[in-house]
């Protein structure tokens, strides 16, 4: 009777297994389901409307047509994204000349976060707060920084996830320039 006993137990473990591991896959996809791929050069930028927090205005991308576009996406608490900011600040007038427009889009929820982190940095480029976190999924970004360098037709040049090498910066500009 206990080897019967054992038997069952075993052969209920066993599908109380497979159950759970089919459970887990299925919730895996539910979980990703409409997620799409990191967006790569010659793609087409998805378009937004965020609020210039500094101005109040709308800042919507599909306006910038006819000039490069620098999108980065940064939060207050990311330290990569301090060190680009001041690089990001020192750029933007040069390239603005230029047709070059830099814009940063904060995850942070708040924007007297935002505004303070504006101030401590004198950042006079446009920022951008997005609540909900729409347009970083319409990027696909998961983790912070990423910036995307996009081109007057609206297509992608370049994608940079993670901290950006400075050093790099002004080429990748150079490349958005029209």
């Amino acid at each position: 009777m206990d080897s019967l006993k054992k038997r069952r137990f075993l052969i209920r473990l066993f599908v109380l297994t497979v159950l759970a591991c089919v459970l887990l896959t299925a919730g895996w996809k539910l979980l990703n389901e409409g997620k799409s791929q990191k967006l790569e050069a010659g793609e087409k930028a998805p378009d937004f409307v965020l609020e210039n927090i500094q101005t109040g205005e709308k800042f919507k991308l599909s306006d910038l047509k006819g000039k490069g576009v620098l999108v980065n996406f940064w939060a207050t608490y990311c330290e990569p994204c301090k060190q680009e900011m001041p690089v990001f600040e020192e750029a933007a007038p040069t390239y603005e000349k230029q047709n070059v427009i830099l814009a940063a889009i904060s995850a942070d929820q708040s924007s007297l976060v935002i505004n303070r982190f504006r101030d401590r940095y004198d950042l006079s480029f446009p920022l951008l707060q997005d609540n909900g976190n729409q347009v970083m999924e319409a990027y696909s970004v998961d983790a912070l920084p990423a910036t995307f360098f996009i081109r007057a037709d609206g297509t992608i040049s370049r994608t940079v996830y993670g901290p950006l090498q400075i050093e790099k910066l002004e080429k990748y500009l150079d490349e958005i320039v029209p």
